[in-house]
């Protein structure tokens, strides 16, 4: 099958998972941002951006389309599984240009668990992606002025923890609140739920690489939800350290980083982060010397044995699925490679 990058131009050469660093290994050379289902035998993804949301069953390595034949919605950029098992999906009604479906007519959908009825909309539009509750029907994400002028401007952001809650008319979003306001020019993205649905992990995207390429970065930091306090757990200046999947244990969250080079977008690698405030992290992912690609949209398995994540290049928009790869934690931690633990105070000491 031709690999296709952003521009739908063919990608020429080897796809790097034919011959994958030590423990990963290729799924498909196809999809996007994989996600675990709750018992760890299926893989839900995106066939492609704006397209269809797929599954592959873990066992017998099986792929089906869920969305095809269902009613008459296939333009997703995202699926998540919440806690009882039914899909979250993210995406618009219809594509229209990538601007305007991603950033501002994205909305969230529910399709249940065997996937027999086609997806159902909430009604909400959203900015990006969303955390799921692995305890409750519960999610957490981010919407701008965009979506509901009340907020303000496109630049204005607030964050929301809303549970889903199901009646005769089947889901629909239930007891709401906003848990985050930014300041301009600060945009977060909720990532995920942590210690019993104590903490929502985001990232918080300050500036841009393009924009304002002196002054950027991303950070991860999370939100206390009985206080609302928020907490920094890694910030590095013209880097970009985005949260992406957090590990069952609660302590450690996979990391887009981009510390490999100064000023460097986007990242080539994710990383393991320690969650406690000291910015440790470890490589775990190995594509920093396989130019022009990288891996992102990482989700660890259940179990903490597996972590899925895709593969694009350089050039390609953040999001845009070149393949699915697999890497196998239990081995990783295993290796040297896993001791290989460092701070940005660290790395920034073997730049000078």
């Amino acid at each position: 099958m031709p690999i296709y990058n952003t521009d739908n131009k063919a990608y020429e050469g080897e796809h790097v998972l034919d011959n994958p660093p030590p423990f990963h290994e290729k799924l498909l050379d196809y999809g996007e941002r994989p996600y675990w289902s709750p018992d760890g035998k299926r893989l839900a993804f995106i066939e492609r951006n704006y397209g269809d949301v797929c599954e592959m069953d873990m066992a017998t390595r099986e792929v089906r389309n869920l969305t095809k034949n269902l009613g008459n919605h296939h333009s997703f950029l995202r699926v998540l599984f919440l806690a009882n098992g039914d899909y979250l999906l993210i995406g618009p009604k219809e594509f229209k240009d990538r601007r305007t479906s991603r950033y501002l007519e994205s909305e969230l959908w529910i399709m249940d668990k065997d996937a027999s009825s086609p997806p159902k909309p909430l009604g909400r539009r959203i900015s990006e992606g969303a955390g799921v509750s692995a305890v409750a029907n519960r999610i957490t994400y981010s919407m701008h002025g965009g979506h509901d002028p009340r907020i303000g401007t496109t630049e204005d952001y607030e964050c929301h923890v809303t549970d889903i809650v199901y009646g005769p008319e089947g889901p629909e979003l239930g007891d709401d609140r906003v848990i985050y306001r930014n300041v301009r020019g600060f945009h977060p993205e909720p990532q995920d739920f942590r210690h019993n649905d104590t903490e929502v992990i985001m990232a918080e995207y300050i500036g841009s690489p393009y924009r304002t390429p002196d002054n950027w970065k991303a950070v991860t930091r999370g939100i206390n939800l009985k206080t609302l306090d928020v907490r920094t757990y890694i910030t590095e200046e013209q880097t970009h350290n985005e949260c992406e999947g957090i590990f069952p244990d609660h302590e450690h969250i996979c990391l887009e980083s981009s510390c490999d080079l100064v000023n460097q977008f986007p990242p080539f690698d994710l990383w393991k982060l320690k969650l406690d405030g000291t910015g440790r992290r470890v490589r775990m992912t190995r594509f920093f010397d396989r130019s022009p690609w990288r891996a992102s949209n990482s989700n660890v398995s259940p179990d903490g044995k597996w972590l899925a994540f895709m593969v694009n290049t350089y050039t390609s928009e953040p999001g845009f699925g070149m393949g699915l790869g697999l890497m196998n934690l239990e081995e990783w931690e295993k290796s040297e490679y896993a001791a290989q633990w460092e701070t940005p105070e660290s790395r920034a000491a073997t730049r000078q």
